[in-house]
């Protein structure tokens, strides 16, 4: 019996990742180096390598003294105001590529803070846009990535503790999120959460978690440095499927296809279109030698 494999309708670049590769296309394409991101403009190793070769550096140390003229590209995650200011100063052209959801995040933080409120978001310390949401907000802003940790932050506070606010990492899970509020409103009293979490990165979870009901295997495809990526492997574990993450279809192994009838594949947020038709190519090679 041959192999079913279904695409999730969601299955690549989100907006705000188009968005961003379309500028610094656009940026090479006119030419004269040289063209520099601001740490990886994406999170996806197979995306940054091509971009490479067609003449983007990642932009480190040893490249400041080279900086007067040369354009720089804002990653999709965005930077902290700090690097950005230092890159004017040192006499970059800059071209910002961050994300309009992300951008909405770090209004949200400045706004919380203006109100007078101690500001958390919720996600990850080390991911590059929590570090811009926070490098831009004006002021103090905490960083819990669970209701156990944003109980143990809420402690540090203090009697009479001030009023909170509460956003998040564009990508982390809802249900995350809401945990974390209803556990401040437990602790603080005063809360104010304010949904910076991105629509799109929540509908291809929808769409991943109902694919993962329908088929034998789910792959998916994108950057194991990817935290949307990530989260999406794990939505569809809860779900229960036999899920693998791949950055490459060369990735895909025999073995998980035996007695197999259904595959589903989708894809993260940083995820492109050509390499979702590459996985679905090398799954129907992988089938016929099966059948062989």
């Amino acid at each position: 019996m041959a192999l079913r494999i279904e695409v999730a309708p969601v299955s690549s670049f989100c907006p705000g990742v188009a968005r961003a590769v379309k500028t610094t296309e656009k940026e090479l394409e006119k030419g004269g180096r040289p063209i520099y991101s601001c740490g990886p403009l994406i999170h996806n190793p197979a995306v940054v390598e091509v971009l490479s070769e067609h003449g983007l550096e990642i932009l480190d140390e040893s490249h400041e003294g080279e900086l007067s003229g040369a354009t720089v590209i804002i990653r999709s995650h965005g930077i902290d105001s700090a690097t950005e200011e230092r890159l004017s100063r040192l006499g970059a052209r800059l071209v910002d590529a961050t994300c309009p959801t992300v951008k909405r995040a770090q209004d949200a933080a400045r706004r919380l803070l203006e109100e007078n409120r101690a500001v958390v978001v919720v996600g990850s310390s080390d991911h590059p846009e929590v570090r811009a949401i926070a490098g831009r907000a004006g002021g103090p802003v905490a960083v819990v990535a669970d209701a156990a940790a944003a109980r143990e932050w809420a402690g540090t506070l203090g009697k009479p503790a001030p009023p909170v606010g509460v956003i998040a990492q564009t990508t982390v899970a809802r249900d995350a999120f809401r945990s974390v509020v209803e556990a401040l409103g437990e602790a603080v009293g005063d809360v104010k959460a304010v949904d910076t979490l991105c629509t799109a990165v929540e509908q291809r979870q929808e769409e991943a978690v109902d694919l993962a009901g329908r088929v034998d295997l789910l792959l998916v495809v994108g950057g194991r440095n990817s935290s949307n990526t990530r989260t999406l492997a794990h939505c569809c574990e809860s779900a229960g499927a036999e899920t693998h993450l791949i950055e490459d279809p060369g990735e895909i192994e025999l073995s998980w296809l035996a007695g197999v009838g259904s595959v589903g594949v989708t894809g993260g947020a940083s995820t492109p279109d050509w390499l979702i038709e590459r996985t679905v190519e090398r799954l129907v090679e992988l089938s016929a030698e099966t059948a062989g």
